[in-house]
């Protein structure tokens, strides 16, 4: 049976990938948390992850502008770590601009927070924004789950209205952490190619669990490490795909080749 599933899946000549993390944050946040470049290095090199996504906490000023910027300065200098912009995208053809500068200083995506800026992941009001993102080849990280702004659902809808864009679904869609998003999050990454569930926070592992069964359900291509650093401990999320029952050629998958290749990296 392991053996069907690994040639089913291209799994067979698979060697030991490289980390990927898909979600960490730095800077000094609204809300609290804060990371400098070094912190997360420092973390990276104890924990053997090579390369890691970044994006910038909400700033207490509010100016995604500069903190963007800031962002890309630190990137520029460090080769490990890949820029996600964070923008704005209720403010129209502001928001577009700011895509364009980002784009303009080497970042390769954009994450969105819709309970932080207050926004329908899947309403009209940001249909344009997401799909200049998806015009530009950046893929959109976003942070899901939160009922009436991001379940799962409602970014399977948005989804389907622009299959060119990629989307990351954090937390796997289970922010509410009640477990019921499990049976919407599976029927979204089973409908549309589009999306893929990154780990952190994801609150159970085990044959019923989200990791296990998006990978043997549906697919070892469509599930993405991330450990939401520093709000979340990335060894206690990297030990959450160690511990998964789910083939090793698919944990490597999940660790970094499917990341590399959304990046082509």
């Amino acid at each position: 049976m392991l053996a069907q599933y690994r040639a089913a899946h291209g799994l067979e000549a698979e060697q030991q990938s490289m980390i990927f993390d898909a979600n960490t944050s730095l800077g000094e946040s609204l809300y609290g948390p804060r990371a400098t470049a070094e912190q997360l290095l420092t973390r990276m090199d104890a924990l053997g992850i090579d390369r890691s996504i970044v994006s910038s906490f909400t700033p207490r000023d509010l100016d995604l502008r500069r903190a963007n910027h800031t962002l890309s300065e630190i990137v520029a200098k460090n080769p490990r770590l890949i820029g996600f912009a964070r923008i704005d995208p209720r403010l129209g053809m502001k928001s577009v601009a700011e895509l364009e500068a980002c784009q303009r200083e080497g970042f390769r995506g954009v994450k969105v927070d819709p309970f932080e800026q207050a926004f329908v992941i899947n309403s009209d009001l940001v249909l344009d924004f997401f799909k200049e993102c998806a015009a530009a080849r950046m893929p959109a990280l976003v942070v899901s789950g939160y009922p009436c702004l991001s379940s799962p659902i409602q970014v399977g809808d948005l989804a389907e209205r622009i299959p060119e864009l990629t989307i990351i679904m954090e937390h796997g869609g289970q922010l509410a952490m009640h477990g019921l998003g499990i049976f919407d999050c599976l029927l979204v990454v089973k409908e549309t190619e589009s999306v893929y569930i990154e780990t952190s926070g994801i609150p159970e592992t085990g044959t019923e669990g989200l990791i296990e069964r998006s990978v043997l359900e549906v697919s070892p291509n469509r599930v993405i490490f991330g450990s939401n650093s520093p709000v979340n401990d990335p060894a206690m999320e990297l030990e959450r795909i160690r511990v998964s029952r789910i083939p090793d050629n698919a944990r490597n998958r999940i660790m970094g080749a499917n990341l590399a290749a959304i990046l082509g990296l």
